[in-house]
């Protein structure tokens, strides 16, 4: 079913996701920044549900979902892989940005299947607002805990 099959699209994007902040998680248990690691595993915890989410849907379609990331989510995590993290704020200052990736990349998304069913569109809707929210997490993360 190609519903289906855009749905898959969509939780590769969200699994990318989730690798880019386990090495947010790795750089702050790094830095032994308890405060960054409990809000960076809250943050893990909302992908998971996106991913429960978007699960859940394929498997309405009698589907079976995939476990996989694009070659271009790889290579994005590739590069984030690659960074280096010396402070808190870097992690947060990344966090952000690609958070705003997954957000645009999930717009697009939905922009591009117009012909979704009004649920999905709504399920997919949350997704977005949540990472709006992570954004604002992080921005007044870096507010209260960055900024002297």
């Amino acid at each position: 079913m190609e519903k289906t099959n855009e749905l898959n699209k969509l939780i590769s994007y969200i699994h990318m996701g989730n690798c880019i902040y386990r090495i947010y998680l790795e750089h702050a248990l790094e830095l032994e920044d308890e405060s960054l690691i409990k809000e960076i595993k809250s943050i893990q915890s909302i992908f998971k549900k996106h991913e429960d989410t978007i699960n859940s849907l394929i498997e309405q379609n009698g589907e079976e979902s995939t476990k996989s990331i694009t070659s271009a989510g790889l290579m994005g995590i590739y590069k984030e892989k690659l960074k280096s993290f010396d402070n808190t704020y870097s992690i947060c200052k990344a966090a952000i940005k690609s958070t705003n990736m997954g957000m645009l990349s999930t717009i697009k998304f939905l922009k591009e299947n117009e012909n979704l069913s009004q649920n999905i569109k709504e399920k997919i809707e949350e997704i977005i607002n949540d990472y709006l929210n992570i954004q604002k997490i992080m921005t007044l993360f870096i507010l209260n805990n960055c900024i002297k």
